[in-house]
């Protein structure tokens, strides 16, 4: 059968979305319709794998990388609202979806404008594999930061966990000069080790971050989280910032409530068709 799918893009972290709504709740091995895809040469070409489904009255988002089910859902869940919103299929305030991989979590994506949203990813949380971390308040982030000293200069690292669910990272600075960074601290290759991130600060409300963040377990809102829950904890930013990035930025906050919260614009890049071949047995 032909699936269309819509290619959307939140930054540097782009996605594809397959509306399955209509399905009657059949299942489809999603996992290998991720693999194809997915693949940058031979297939569409992005980062994770949206699908929209629906179980009674509610609609359930499930995400995919490559390697399975469970990838990094915050900008998933942005583009899946766009288009949600987009279709007539959402309210004109909020758009409402469950999570798949979380069990049901619900996702309560705030309509801020006719193409901008914003979703509440949690507190930043100790790096301890996975959403298991503690949460951490602003004191307790700044405790987690080091000095190091690594290709012949000394940085500041500050290692965190963020969105949804909360995937780590390590925030790195130069150490007495925020404002200049220039980290060159490699991505490391075990794949349970957190992902490397350079946070250049512009000022105390605006940063930037490397190209390539959004890869791996942290998607744009979980890496503009990280740079900005870091970044506040240390003292070089406020504790609202925009956080800019290659393809575009995302406004975080890290609330009163202790929560982070991300506001960006996805984009439609385009639409196709995908043949789906199903086992009729």
């Amino acid at each position: 059968m032909e699936l269309k799918f819509y290619k959307l893009r939140l930054c540097d972290s782009d996605l594809v979305l397959i509306d399955d709504l209509d399905s009657g709740g059949r299942d489809r091995d999603w996992e290998a319709v991720a693999r194809e895809l997915l693949d940058r040469r031979r297939g569409v070409g992005a980062d994770r794998l949206a699908v929209l489904g629906r179980a009674e009255r509610d609609i359930w988002l499930r995400v995919f990388r490559p390697e399975g089910e469970g990838a990094a859902a915050a900008d998933a869940a942005l583009c899946a609202a766009r288009y949600l919103l987009d279709s007539g299929r959402s309210g004109s305030e909020r758009v409402r979806m469950r999570l798949s991989a979380s069990g049901g979590r619900v996702l309560d994506v705030d309509v801020l404008d006719a193409a901008s949203l914003g979703i509440a990813l949690g507190p930043p949380r100790r790096v301890a594999q996975g959403e298991g971390g503690e949460a951490l308040g602003i004191a307790e982030a700044a405790a987690q930061a080091r000095s190091i000293e690594a290709s012949g200069q000394r940085f500041l690292v500050l290692p965190l966990a963020a969105g949804i669910p909360a995937a780590e990272g390590v925030a790195v600075f130069t150490e007495g000069g925020a404002s200049r960074a220039r980290a060159r601290i490699a991505a490391p290759k075990r794949s349970e080790a957190p992902k490397a991130l350079s946070v250049h600060v512009v000022s105390r409300g605006e940063l930037r971050i490397a190209p390539g963040a959004a890869r791996g377990g942290l998607d744009a809102c979980a890496a503009a989280a990280l740079a900005l829950a870091a970044s506040a904890a240390v003292g070089y930013s406020d504790r609202e910032a925009v956080v800019r990035m290659r393809g575009g930025a995302l406004w975080i906050e890290w609330g009163p409530s202790g929560s982070l919260y991300a506001a960006g614009r996805p984009e439609y890049v385009y639409r196709g068709e995908y043949h789906l071949v199903e086992d009729e047995g």
